[in-house]
């Protein structure tokens, strides 16, 4: 079995498909809301959802629905018809360029100053459950490998304590 797909197969899969997407990732315990409140800072998250509420206020229900959910594409990893990627990055790149306006991250650590990412991968499935596209998953193989046991303690001492970790 291959692990990584060629031209050919996502070729094929955009016949069917409009979007190639890594597995979700399930957050068992928690909403992907309270998951980035335990690991981010929650006033970007929520000034997010201000600029979504002037800017493009019919997203807020898919908004809220992706952030109450237990799962998220994560990785801003994607593959689409360019159609539709353009549409992403127009929409994206308004609500980001408004949020750097707005937030200061003149003190957070490297980890932290990674907002804009960590954002705009929630939120590509807020447009993406607004478009309504069809989604195919792919496993995404880690070839660095994660130290689980590491991750999980920093996520749940940050979930029971508050602290913010410059990395997890």
């Amino acid at each position: 079995m291959d692990l990584i797909i060629d031209k050919a197969e996502v070729i094929d899969i955009l016949r069917e498909y409009d979007v190639i997407l890594p597995q979700k990732r399930n957050y068992y315990i928690e909403t992907v809301r309270k998951h980035y409140q335990h690991t981010q800072y929650i006033k970007d998250l929520n000034t997010t959802e201000e600029i979504i509420r002037e800017r493009c206020p019919s997203y807020i229900d898919s908004f809220n629905r992706v952030m109450g959910g237990k799962t998220v594409h994560l990785y801003n990893m994607f593959v689409m018809k360019k159609e539709d990627f353009n549409s992403y990055c127009e929409w994206l790149f308004d609500i980001l360029f408004e949020l750097e306006k707005r937030i200061d991250i003149s003190n957070y650590s490297v980890f932290h100053a990674r907002v804009y990412g960590f954002i705009s991968e929630l939120l590509l499935d807020v447009w993406l459950l607004e478009k309504n596209l069809k989604v195919k998953e792919l496993k995404v193989i880690n070839i660095d490998g994660v130290n689980w046991v590491k991750k999980i303690s920093k996520f749940l001492i940050g979930k029971f304590t508050g602290y913010k970790f410059t990395n997890i």
